[in-house]
Protein backbone atom coordinates (compact mmCIF):
# COMPACT_ATOMS: atom_id res chain seq x y z
CA UNK A 1 0.00 0.00 0.00
CA UNK A 2 1.54 3.59 -0.78
CA UNK A 3 0.85 6.68 1.00
CA UNK A 4 -1.67 8.82 0.36
CA UNK A 5 -1.07 12.52 0.48
CA UNK A 6 -4.54 14.71 0.43
CA UNK A 7 -3.98 18.27 -1.24
CA UNK A 8 -6.49 21.09 -2.14
CA UNK A 9 -6.72 21.30 -6.02
CA UNK A 10 -8.13 24.26 -5.84
CA UNK A 11 -4.76 25.47 -4.16
CA UNK A 12 -2.14 26.95 -6.16
CA UNK A 13 0.45 26.50 -3.63
CA UNK A 14 -1.28 22.49 -2.81
CA UNK A 15 -0.67 22.03 -6.63
CA UNK A 16 2.91 23.21 -6.78
CA UNK A 17 3.89 20.88 -3.96
CA UNK A 18 2.62 18.10 -5.22
CA UNK A 19 3.85 18.91 -8.31
CA UNK A 20 7.65 19.25 -6.93
CA UNK A 21 6.91 15.74 -4.72
CA UNK A 22 6.20 13.92 -7.71
CA UNK A 23 8.80 14.85 -9.36
CA UNK A 24 11.05 13.79 -6.14
CA UNK A 25 9.06 10.27 -5.98
CA UNK A 26 11.24 8.41 -8.42
CA UNK A 27 9.75 5.17 -6.69
CA UNK A 28 6.21 6.26 -7.04
CA UNK A 29 5.60 5.88 -3.07
CA UNK A 30 2.99 8.17 -2.69
CA UNK A 31 -0.64 8.33 -4.29
CA UNK A 32 -2.13 11.74 -4.55
CA UNK A 33 -5.91 12.61 -4.26
CA UNK A 34 -7.68 15.48 -4.12
CA UNK A 35 -9.40 16.42 -0.96
CA UNK A 36 -12.56 17.18 -3.61
CA UNK A 37 -12.22 13.66 -4.33
CA UNK A 38 -11.16 12.20 -0.83
CA UNK A 39 -14.25 13.68 0.84
CA UNK A 40 -16.38 11.84 -2.12
CA UNK A 41 -14.84 7.97 -0.52
CA UNK A 42 -17.63 6.42 1.39
CA UNK A 43 -16.24 4.89 4.61
CA UNK A 44 -12.86 7.19 3.92
CA UNK A 45 -11.25 8.35 7.40
CA UNK A 46 -13.11 11.63 8.92
CA UNK A 47 -11.41 14.75 8.97
CA UNK A 48 -13.51 18.05 8.85
CA UNK A 49 -13.20 20.28 5.58
CA UNK A 50 -11.57 22.81 7.22
CA UNK A 51 -8.83 20.39 8.72
CA UNK A 52 -8.10 19.13 5.32
CA UNK A 53 -7.85 22.68 3.90
CA UNK A 54 -5.79 24.35 6.46
CA UNK A 55 -2.78 21.76 6.01
CA UNK A 56 -1.26 18.88 4.07
CA UNK A 57 -2.65 15.15 5.49
CA UNK A 58 -1.15 11.95 4.74
CA UNK A 59 -2.05 8.83 5.33
CA UNK A 60 0.66 6.55 6.18
CA UNK A 61 0.28 2.56 4.45
CA UNK A 62 -0.47 1.19 8.64
CA UNK A 63 -3.19 3.97 8.39
CA UNK A 64 -1.53 6.30 10.50
CA UNK A 65 -2.18 10.14 9.74
CA UNK A 66 0.13 12.92 9.68
CA UNK A 67 -0.17 16.46 9.00
CA UNK A 68 1.35 19.66 8.16
CA UNK A 69 5.24 20.05 8.83
CA UNK A 70 5.22 16.17 9.99
CA UNK A 71 3.47 15.19 6.97
CA UNK A 72 6.34 17.29 4.66
CA UNK A 73 8.68 15.44 6.84
CA UNK A 74 7.33 12.04 5.86
CA UNK A 75 7.35 12.69 2.43
CA UNK A 76 10.55 13.89 2.54
CA UNK A 77 11.92 11.06 3.92
CA UNK A 78 10.26 8.50 1.22
CA UNK A 79 12.11 9.95 -1.61
CA UNK A 80 15.64 8.94 -2.20
CA UNK A 81 16.62 13.01 -3.43
CA UNK A 82 15.76 14.33 -0.18
CA UNK A 83 16.66 11.60 2.17
CA UNK A 84 19.39 13.10 3.95
CA UNK A 85 17.29 16.18 4.28
CA UNK A 86 14.88 15.20 5.52
CA UNK A 87 16.77 13.79 8.17
CA UNK A 88 17.51 16.78 9.27
CA UNK A 89 13.95 17.78 9.82
CA UNK A 90 13.99 14.68 12.60
CA UNK A 91 16.68 16.36 14.93
CA UNK A 92 15.25 16.30 18.31
CA UNK A 93 13.84 20.21 18.61
CA UNK A 94 13.27 20.90 14.88
CA UNK A 95 9.44 20.65 15.43
CA UNK A 96 9.73 23.28 17.42
CA UNK A 97 10.77 25.88 14.47
CA UNK A 98 9.24 23.77 11.87
CA UNK A 99 5.67 23.69 12.58
CA UNK A 100 5.05 27.04 13.37
CA UNK A 101 7.35 27.91 10.00
CA UNK A 102 4.77 25.80 8.00
CA UNK A 103 1.53 27.06 9.87
CA UNK A 104 2.60 30.62 9.14
CA UNK A 105 3.35 30.01 5.39
CA UNK A 106 -0.19 27.89 5.12
CA UNK A 107 -1.96 30.76 6.58
CA UNK A 108 0.39 33.02 4.26
CA UNK A 109 0.35 31.59 1.30
CA UNK A 110 -2.36 33.88 -0.59
CA UNK A 111 0.63 36.52 0.36
CA UNK A 112 3.21 34.50 -1.53
CA UNK A 113 0.87 33.03 -4.72
CA UNK A 114 -0.98 36.48 -5.60
CA UNK A 115 -0.85 35.97 -9.20
CA UNK A 116 -2.03 32.51 -9.13
CA UNK A 117 -4.73 32.81 -6.23
CA UNK A 118 -6.58 35.85 -7.58
CA UNK A 119 -10.03 33.47 -7.69
CA UNK A 120 -9.67 33.41 -3.46
CA UNK A 121 -8.87 29.29 -3.97
CA UNK A 122 -5.38 30.18 -1.08
CA UNK A 123 -7.31 31.70 0.72
CA UNK A 124 -8.85 29.69 4.51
Amino acid sequence: MKTIALYDETCSLCKETKKIFKKLDWLNKVEWISLQEYEKIPDSLSFSKHDLRRELHIITPSGGVKKGYSAVRRLLFLFPASFLISLLLYLPLTPILGDPIYKWIAKNRHKFLKKKCDDGSCSL
